[in-house]
């Protein structure tokens, strides 16, 4: 004789289960509210400045924007001005200057970026294959110098070639030569006054053309020297 079944007892608090769910995902979300209100304002403005010098683009609000609520006054503290306006005066500086002198002609001014360049075809300063700066040229880059030196910027020198390969007693390669060519600007850009800390080369070789290496007037774009201006960021709290 088989035993009566006894009908299942229906537990009638389940809903507890879900509710305490719902109880504890109200706490996270509460506990990361609280942290992004925490968020030291300063620093991230900092962080979003060099994060979007690096890359280019501006994926953050621009300053005077605010991140949080509150406006960009909000821990009592004025907000500097864009960094880039040391950029612009550079610019606005070599472009009147250009205009009434003749030591600037040549140079080519360019917006990339977050940056100025300044280039200089081979002819604006070295005769073919050479490294050192022609004595006649040296106005050129004396009158860029001050500009540069008074202006809180720092200047990476970076040297270029066409693909025709050198070899000579002095150069081994193009690598070499582009190298050279980029310390030799630097250092009379230091003679000039500018920090060495604040200066810094590199040398391209053939490997990154403006345009063509087919012809003589590919080629000849291609043999410059450019002087990539940046703004300096402020250091962070507690770094010298």
């Amino acid at each position: 004789m088989r035993k009566k079944k006894h009908p299942e007892h229906v537990n009638h608090e389940r809903w507890l289960v879900s509710y305490a769910d719902f109880i504890t995902l109200l706490f996270a979300f509460f506990v990361v509210m609280f942290a992004v209100s925490q968020v030291d304002s300063k620093k991230v403005g900092r962080f979003t400045e060099a994060f979007s010098k690096a890359v280019g683009i501006s994926v953050f609000p621009l300053p005077g924007d605010g991140l949080l609520t509150g406006g960009p006054e909000a821990d009592g503290e004025p907000q500097t001005g864009n960094k880039l306006s040391d950029l612009d005066g550079l610019q606005d500086a070599l472009d009147k200057l250009s205009q009434r002198s003749s030591e600037l002609q040549g140079l080519q001014i360019l917006k990339r970026r977050n940056e100025l360049v300044l280039r200089l075809p081979e002819g604006v300063l070295f005769d073919t294959g050479e490294a050192r700066v022609n004595g006649t040229r040296m106005p050129t880059l004396k009158a860029i110098a001050p500009e540069l030196q008074r202006r809180n910027v720092e200047v990476r020198v970076e040297g270029y070639t066409d693909d025709r390969p050198i070899s000579t007693g002095r150069f081994r390669s193009n690598w070499e030569l582009s190298t050279a060519r980029a310390i030799a600007v630097m250092t009379i850009l230091v003679g000039e006054g500018m920090e060495p800390n604040r200066v810094s080369v590199a040398g391209y070789g053939e490997f990154r053309p403006l345009a063509t290496n087919k012809s003589e007037d590919g080629r000849k774009q291609n043999r410059r020297v450019d002087l990539v201006v940046s703004a300096i960021l402020p250091p962070e709290e507690g770094q010298p």
